[in-house]
Order: C-alpha cells, then structure tokens, then sequence
C-alpha cells in the first residue's frame, strides 16, 4: 500500500513538473523593413487600420487573448492583427503555462512587430507514437514544431500524442509544411515532396507551374471517331500545372476534403467544376493569383509534350476538369452547353482509355471519385 501511494506521489510531482514549464519571450522588437501591416493590411470594426504582430511560436495548440482583430498562421508562424495602441496579449496552450506579456510599448497601426517565443527544452518521457517523414529530396533538413531534428531524410519522429507541425526545407526549394498528428503506440507515414523555388506558396503548400512554348500543333485522332477531324490550333504561351491540385492545397483552401480516396498528396477528387470554381476564387484571393482551368485545347497541347514539359500524370492519375463546353470536337467552342470537358484517364480503371486523345464529358454539378483538376494561367 505504501508503495503504491509512493508512485502515486511521485506521479502526480512528475505530472505537476510538465505543467508548471513556461514559455518565455526570447526577442520582441519592431521590423520597420517589413511592410506586411501595410502590404496586407486589415482594419478594425471602426475601420482603423491594425498593427500586425509576428509570432514566432511553431505549435498548433496554441490560443491568443488581447485586442485582436484578425489571426492566421502563415509561413512558419502567427499573425496577429492588433488593434491600434494595444499593450499585452496572452499565450495559452494545452502544454505550459499561460503566458502574458506587456509589450514596451503600445503598438501602433500600419507597423509590424515581431516578438519570439521560445520553448522549455525538456526532454518528454511520457508515453509516445511515432511518424515516418519521406520525401523525394533525401538531403534536407527536417523540424518538427520549430526544432531542427535531422538533415537527412526519411527521418522517423518519436514523440507524445497530438497535432504537430513538421517542415522541410532544401536548397533550390520551397520550403514545404504539413501537420500531423501522433497516435499513442502507433505508427504512421508522411510523404512531403518538394517544389521548386519560386513555386506557388500557400500556408506552406506549394503549387508548381510550367511554362508551354505555344504556338501551332495538330489536334485529334484519326481512329476515334470522338476525336475527328484532326485540325490544327495555335495558342499563345501559357501556363499549366506541374501535377494535378492535391488534396493538401485543396483543404487549405477549403477547409474541408471530398475526396473519396484520401491522401494529402493525392489528387483531390469528388468535386464538381462549380466546386473547382470556387476553390479557384478562394485561392486567388487568398494568393493574389490569376489560376484558371485550362482550356481543352491547352491541356492536350500540354498533354502532347508532356514528357518534353516533364508534366506529372497528365494520363493515368485523374481525369481533369477542362473549362470548355463539351461540343462537337474541332469547332468552334460553344459558349453554352449542358456538359463540361474532361480529358485523361484515371489511374483506378482499367478500362478507361487512358490515352492524350481520350475525351469526356460531365454535367458541371456531377463528381466522381475518378475525376480532379490542374490549374492553368496566362504566361507572366
């Protein structure tokens, strides 16, 4: 009995020591060289424009008290949107202490202000679940919440239950993050593939384009009869996606996935072409984008010179939405209809022909687990 009330004790120490760790504020200062306050300014209910404040604090478990107008998190940290003068704000978690800090000064509107955070370097012993990262660059450098944990990859992450961030990050690419959840005993995979520099960025998902040349290529197929005439197009420089939209920027966007095969990496599936719009709109405000659908003629010219272009899956992942009317091929395109272009195959059916010439068709308001999309846009 008397050991059992000993370990009891010595449980409830250990449990009172985790709680009992504080967050501590390592730097807080004004950044007068970043003009995000102004740049992506946001006002108050009285329409006065509000300082932004940068919160270096990589956790997901996390809630701000104080006088804010607007928080996101965005690129590695929070952004908060203050109002004008405000002076303290406080940091909740499920993890430390709550911490509150009183800035130096209040801050003022239009400027932007950067405070970090820093977290107990305590080693966790509680009990733990594991995730396996891969990617398809071996040579990078791994964080999990903010902590640099290994520089090659796969890496397999032990650590407690719970949401977590983690980021990969390489030379000649973007900077990619994904949150994840451990499992108490179990464990799991996730696969973060890199893009390109420069690439499209969204909440640390990145979208790749590639450039089409343009210019003249003949269209069709002489041996199906859905595919006749064959007839000669030109089209000006454009651009079109590298891959299909996968499910992890679509639930950015969205906040929600209808996919019906699921997988941050897969091709989002199950939407209509009014979905397809909606999720562009969404995405072009939030980016300050021009993404459209490609129209058919710019997907099978792409689809042509996919190896040259090294596009991904233009056959054999998805059938993709196009923009045009479904009509007669080789004419000119309706501006009305009843139908919407699908080209390509899906990779789950067999049957399917899955070749460039392929061409389908749906109603707008019709999905399907076997039909997602690949986003297009004029040349810069």
């Amino acid at each position: 009995m008397m050991r059992r009330l000993t370990l009891l004790l010595f449980a409830l120490f250990m449990g009172g020591t985790a709680l009992a760790q504080e967050l501590t504020v390592k730097d807080f200062r004004q950044d007068p060289s970043d003009i995000s306050a102004v740049r992506y300014e946001v006002k108050d209910l009285n329409g006065n424009p509000c300082a932004l404040l940068k919160v270096g604090l990589v956790m997901t478990d996390v809630s701000f008290e104080g006088s804010i107008v607007k928080q996101e998190f965005k690129d590695g940290e929070w952004w908060l949107y203050m109002v004008d003068k405000s002076w303290w704000l406080t940091v909740k978690t499920k993890r430390y202490l709550p911490l509150r800090y009183e800035f130096p000064e209040p801050l003022q509107k239009k400027s932007t202000y950067i405070l970090q955070i820093e977290r107990p370097q305590v080693a966790y012993t509680g009990p733990t679940g594991k995730m396996r990262i891969e990617s398809d660059v071996r040579n990078a450098d791994v964080y999990i919440d903010g902590e640099k944990l290994s520089s090659v990859l796969p890496f397999e992450y032990e650590g407690p239950e719970g949401s977590h961030i983690a980021e990969i990050r390489a030379d000649g690419y973007n900077t990619e993050r994904r949150e994840f959840t451990i499992e108490l005993r179990r464990k799991g995979t996730l696969r973060i593939d890199l893009k390109a520099a420069g690439s499209f960025s969204l909440e640390g998902i990145s979208y790749e384009m590639v450039n089409v040349p343009g210019g003249r290529c003949t269209m069709g197929d002489k041996n199906s009869p859905l595919m006749a005439p064959l007839h000669e197009t030109a089209l000006r420089p454009y651009r079109i996606g590298k891959a299909e939209v996968n499910q992890a920027l679509w639930k950015a966007v969205m906040g929600s996935n209808p996919s019906l095969q699921p997988g941050d990496n897969r091709p989002v599936d199950n939407v209509t072409w009014y979905d397809v719009q909606e999720f562009i709109a969404k995405l072009n405000q939030l980016g300050g984008t021009q993404f459209r659908l490609p129209t058919e003629a710019e997907w099978e010219m792409a689809a042509q010179k996919s190896n040259a272009l090294d596009l991904d899956a233009m056959l054999g992942g998805v059938a993709e939405w196009c923009q045009d009317w479904y009509g007669t091929y080789g004419e000119t395109t309706p501006e009305s209809g009843y139908e919407k272009v699908v080209r390509g195959g899906p990779y789950r059916v067999k049957s399917w022909p899955s070749t460039t010439w392929f061409r389908g068709f749906l109603r707008p308001d019709e999905s399907n687990g076997l039909t997602g999309f690949r986003l297009a846009q004029d040349e810069l």
